[in-house]
């Protein structure tokens, strides 16, 4: 039988309960990144790392393993379907969040390519916890 640790330490292979998700963010512009920090965090979410662009991404997400990745990149629908690929191949268990612009039809590609999530600028720092809390995963397997 399969028990949580009450401390919420993990031994490799058990499942571990998060009571706040840890957060990488990815946006193009830095003083919006430092507004998502700045509302996750206040909502008692945990950011472990921002970036400015795929590659830097791609590698944050090996080094922290995070529960959720907000995508503000700017990139085209094909690159942002890539690039969501691209991260489940590192993580499988990441789920993503992918901020757009709202063009027709892209984010239900989005989500289908992988995506947990999405929303169309303009959002409010509300909706974006709300969407990243409701996104977390509850357990992980470390």
């Amino acid at each position: 039988m399969l028990q949580l640790r009450p401390d919420n330490i993990s031994v490799r292979g058990e499942l571990m309960s998060r009571p706040n998700p840890s957060i990488v963010v990815a946006g193009d512009v830095s003083f919006l990144r430092s507004l998502v920090r700045i509302a996750l965090e206040d909502d008692g979410m945990h950011v472990v790392a921002e970036c400015s662009d795929q590659m830097e991404l791609i590698g944050l997400i090996r080094m922290h393993h995070p529960d959720v990745v907000i995508v503000d990149l700017g990139l085209d629908e094909y690159e942002m379907v890539r690039l969501i690929e691209k991260i489940l191949d590192v993580d499988s268990g990441t789920a993503i969040v992918a901020i757009t612009e709202g063009r027709f039809g892209a984010s239900e590609r989005l989500l289908a390519a992988g995506a947990r999530a999405y929303l169309v600028k303009p959002f409010s720092m509300y909706d974006l916890t709300d969407i990243v809390r409701k996104v977390a995963p509850v357990f992980r397997v470390e």
